[in-house]
């Protein structure tokens, strides 16, 4: 893999962590690949007119590093005069670092995306004891049999409509299937119970992120912001992605 090739899969997220790691101890080490690694954040931010402060900040520093980093060929540099350039180097590793983490545009797809694959991806189930509906019907989400799963829990939910915990699950499933409208209805009906912890509001939320139809996100930040001011159920999550819309 080239540099450019390797640059752009570091800021596109395509390396693994070992390979990160690798990636920005480079641009300390490297000189060249540091200047190769600086042009490249330098167009990419030269693109979004709003990083201007930021930009002329990267040149001051970067400027710095390039004096800092002046060698004569065939002799040996003086281990002060690398002060410099190591400082002007770490400098630029941490504008690379915190370009790539504030600055990125990150859709609100993508955040919901995120979420579902870290929560969603199994659900907990108790070990030990007699099995009930519930748990049947999580061990059969978790084997990947989502259909057998949702009819669990709509049975449960038509024996008993209060039973918050099955619309929770039932809600998560048909977020799972793709079948959103009916996500919606179910977080719907949580997110109006009274419950120590209610999650419903920001699911709701989640499910209009990822289905994103007209009017969609709009009113998912409204739910978002109602999550913040009522200090409900995921408030930290919601505080995060509403600072990055």
């Amino acid at each position: 893999m080239g540099n450019l090739e390797l640059i752009e899969a570091y800021f596109n997220e395509e390396l693994s962590a070992e390979q990160k790691s690798e990636f920005e101890l480079r641009i300390t080490a490297d000189p060249a690949f540091a200047d190769e690694t600086a042009f490249y954040l330098s167009s990419k931010q030269a693109a979004a007119s709003e990083l201007e402060e930021n930009r002329n900040r990267f040149k001051g520093i970067y400027q710095q590093y390039k004096q800092g980093n002046v060698q004569q060929v065939g002799k040996v540099t003086p281990i002060r005069k690398l002060w410099p350039w190591v400082a002007a180097a770490a400098v630029l590793a941490g504008i690379i670092l915190g370009w790539y983490t504030f600055f990125q545009p990150v859709s609100p797809n993508e955040l919901a995306d995120r979420y579902i694959k870290e929560n969603f991806q199994n659900l907990a189930v108790k070990m030990g004891g007699r099995e009930d509906s519930v748990q049947t019907a999580l061990r059969l989400y978790n084997e990947g049999k989502n259909g057998e799963a949702l009819k669990y829990f709509e049975t449960m939910i038509d024996r008993d409509t209060s039973f918050a915990e099955a619309k929770k699950y039932a809600g998560i499933v048909c977020l799972r299937l793709g079948r959103y409208d009916n996500a919606v209805r179910y977080f719907t009906r949580l997110e109006n119970d009274t419950l120590f912890a209610n999650p419903g509001k920001f699911y709701h939320a989640l499910t209009l992120m990822k289905r994103n139809q007209a009017g969609d996100i709009d009113t998912a930040k409204q739910l978002l912001q109602q999550v913040v001011d009522l200090d409900l159920d995921e408030k930290e999550k919601a505080v995060e992605w509403l600072k990055k819309w």
